[in-house]
């Protein structure tokens, strides 16, 4: 009986040996932080900076990488609490004296897997990574389903999503966690749209439209919007390429889609609303559009199909002179706001020659390849974008364009796994497999000579940092290419229907050898404020607001500074600055007035600094009580704490965040959007946190009269009162009547499916 019950295991996990082997897939490039603790994100970049004054570190500095702790982690963690105390995420109490949270898009405040990580009161290190575990399963499991939906075989599948989930570009934007979170959900969308036009559902097309429904949903929840774009615009191009094959199941599609954005309405109408008060709503030009394009991916970078150190290893330091210490991956000095991410291309050997492959004369095919042209030409900054960025509200403000390389890094993987289930019944597999593999050389000469072009007009740094990156560039060539061609060998010169199982341990190996285990930045995650260089500075009042004195922000190379922005959010202090994508145009308009100059630094207009020009005048009115600077300040009298923790403290007399009349009030209890403070009257009660649509006051449990102005203001009455402000994100009551609808189209779609499954088997 024993023995009978294990082989009924055994057959069972042969049986489901897919989901196994790709949910095991991301703990190759996740080992760190999974079997380590460590948390993911480049937190050592983070540590050389004051307070914590940590020591250089060995990586070189990615300033998109950084993004992941100053922004990813800090509003997962904001997220989380909110949700552990069962609070809605409406605001950031913490930066830029308040600013909406779950309106902020990339919180991914409503995304189901973030509220169920609150509630479970998961730890924000641990949750990010076993999230990150998940999204990149689930976008290898959905791969593997898009082709078995197209007619690949299992084995073809599995390759497929596994080169898709260990691709360069899922790998390198795993730390921007809101990009995999929304991404891993396009190849389930497409699942739907693809098994509706094979004619096969038999009844089953409620099921597929509610799974459309339900992945395009979780696209939008997942908080990055430019990319829901590019999987809706992917589900519409599949749909509108299988209108002879859907037929009225094109219906069902229509009716999913609508779905989608009434399940995401409770997040995605508050984010809509806040973009019309955006700082980075724009009327689209002619200039903005050429400086829109000049981000898209250029032909030298194509350099890295096969590769991704063709160009430079990313994270390997480059010391140019004593002062200035670079990545080896050279594009940035060759095109203004070059990263390695946002021109992800690689899609290795493996992908390359099952290209050849493909059953071209299978139509179905056709949309996948469609899609993946489309979105090469979109990335390259082709004519095409000129459309969407005139024509497309919001376009003209997103990123750059060579992000929907994604769709082409997909596509291909994909087109793949229906090359590799062909390779599987060919007879000529042997010979064609070699003329695939012989191309490989072919394409790798001719991405080799676009370099020189670009480095001969590059200037000496770039062209001593292009020099010093080509030994790695080459032996990863070589070392990538041997390892491809071993593995197929061994697949060519054996039995294929006998060792076809080890097809999919190609992709996993190739992936081990070039880039797999060093493309996710890990670190230990920030230690309190208070250990720094050995040396605590003076207690911190969380109730007060403070100001970090800053200026310049690298592109290429780390800038000094005193609390990356933020970071006060970790320890819950209260910042006047920030970096928001989304932030206020009033907001941004008052720190400029404060600083008698534009906020942002030039490398990165998002972020808004409190700079040295700043006026103390100006600090004290917006609430601030105290200032961190690396560097003596003028006009702020004396410090009260200095070189032993690295960096100046001064103290500014005023009347806080709270006053009644300029009289100072202490004690502000306070939530994700809502905030109480006991306050004598008569005069009026001013509470300075950006007063924006969505607030409202009481005192004493009776509605007040909010001020018009920057601050949250209300008349006092004589005595002692209980003032309560709160905050509700605008179109967040309409969204969540929208979704009432929306979940009733996931749910019904599925309670129909198996009502008629229980029709059929009574039984």
């Amino acid at each position: 009986m024993e023995n009978r019950n294990l082989k009924s295991k055994i057959k069972n996990l042969k049986a489901h040996w897919p989901w196994i082997f790709l949910l095991l897939v991301p703990l190759i490039p996740l080992w760190r932080a999974v079997f380590l603790g460590e948390a993911i994100g480049p937190f050592d970049q983070i540590r050389q900076f004051a307070p914590w004054n940590g020591p250089k570190p060995k990586d070189a500095w990615d300033v998109l990488q950084a993004d992941s702790v100053l922004q990813f982690y800090v509003w997962r963690d904001l997220a989380f609490e909110s949700w552990r105390n069962f609070q809605v995420p409406f605001w950031n109490p913490f930066q830029l004296a308040g600013t909406p949270l779950l309106a902020n898009s990339q919180s991914g405040a409503f995304y189901p897997l973030h509220i169920l990580m609150g509630v479970l009161h998961v730890p924000t290190a641990l949750a990010i990574t076993l999230l990150a575990w998940f999204h990149l399963f689930w976008a290898g499991l959905g791969t593997a389903k898009l082709v078995r939906a197209l007619g690949g075989t299992e084995i073809g599948g599995v390759v497929a999503g596994a080169s898709f989930a260990l691709s360069p570009f899922m790998l390198s934007w795993t730390a921007l966690s809101s990009v995999i979170t929304t991404v891993c959900w396009i190849p389930w969308a497409l699942v739907g749209v693809a098994y509706l036009a094979s004619g096969k559902v038999e009844g089953a097309h409620l099921r597929y439209g509610a799974l459309i429904a339900f992945a395009v949903g979780m696209m939008f929840l997942g908080g990055h919007l430019q990319f829901a774009a590019y999987g809706v615009g992917a589900v519409c191009l599949l749909t509108l390429f299988n209108m002879r094959s859907l037929r009225a199941h094109s219906l069902v599609v229509v009716g999913a889609l609508v779905g989608g954005f009434l399940i995401a309405a409770p997040q995605l109408l508050p984010v809509l609303k806040a973009s019309e008060t955006s700082h980075r709503r724009n009327v689209p030009t002619e200039a903005g559009y050429e400086s829109y394009r000049g981000s898209a991916i250029k032909p030298f970078e194509f350099a890295n199909l096969v590769t991704t150190k063709a160009l430079g290893d990313p994270r390997t330091p480059v010391e140019i002179n004593e002062n200035l210490t670079v990545a080896e991956y050279w594009p940035p000095l060759a095109k203004q706001g070059a990263n390695f991410a946002e021109s992800a291309v690689t899609i290795g050997p493996l992908v390359l020659g099952l290209l050849f492959l493909v059953p071209w004369r299978d139509r179905r095919t056709w949309p996948i390849a469609a899609i993946g042209v489309m979105a090469l030409l979109l990335a390259m900054g082709t004519i095409m974008n000129k459309v969407l960025y005139f024509g497309l509200p919001g376009w003209s403000s997103t990123g750059s364009p060579g992000r929907i390389i994604v769709l082409f890094v997909f596509a291909a993987c994909v087109l793949a796994g229906l090359g590799c289930s062909r390779a599987e019944y060919s007879k000529k597999f042997g010979s064609r497999l070699v003329g695939a593999i012989l191309l490989i050389p072919l394409t790798l000469a001719i991405a080799s000579n676009l370099v020189p072009n670009w480095q001969q007009g590059m200037a000496e740094l770039g062209q001593s940092l292009h020099a010093a990156s080509t030994p790695g560039a080459v032996s990863a060539i070589l070392s990538i290419t041997v390892l491809a061609g071993a593995g197929w060998a061994l697949v060519t010169f054996s039995k294929v229907a006998k060792y076809k199982w080890l097809l999919p341990a190609i992709p996993v190996l190739i992936a081990l050898s070039g880039y797999a285990t060093n493309l996710i930045p890990t670190g230990k995650p920030l230690t309190s404020f208070g250990s720094n260089a050995g040396a605590s500075p003076v207690p911190v009042d969380k109730g007060e607001r403070m100001a970090f004195v800053n200026d310049n922000w690298g592109i290429i190379a780390s800038a000094q500074t005193v609390v990356p922005p933020n970071l006060a959010s970790l320890e819950r202090w209260h910042d006047l600055a920030g970096y928001d994508s989304l932030l206020n145009k009033d907001t941004k308009a008052m720190l400029d007035e404060i600083n008698g100059q534009d906020s942002a630094p030039p490398a990165n207009g998002n972020i808004m600094f409190t700079k040295p020009s700043a006026s103390p005048d100006a600090l004290r009115e917006a609430g601030v009580s105290e200032v961190w600077s690396l560097r003596p300040l003028e006009g702020f009298g004396e410090p009260f704490s200095s070189s032993a923790a690295g960096f100046f403290r001064y103290r500014l007399a005023g009347p806080g965040r709270a006053s009644v009349d300029g009289a100072a009030i202490k004690d502000i209890k306070e939530s994700f959007g809502s905030k109480q403070v006991q306050a004598s009257g008569p005069g009026t009660f001013t509470l300075r946190e950006r007063n924006m649509a969505g607030w409202s006051a009481t005192v004493d449990g009776k509605p007040a009269t909010l001020k018009g102005g920057r601050w949250l203001e209300v008349d006092l009455p004589e005595g002692k009162h209980k003032v309560e402000f709160n905050f509700v994100s605008p179109g967040y009551s309409t969204g969540l009547m929208l979704a009432i609808p929306g979940w009733l189209i996931v749910i019904g779609g599925l309670a129909l499916r198996l009502r008629k499954k229980s029709a059929l088997n009574p039984g």
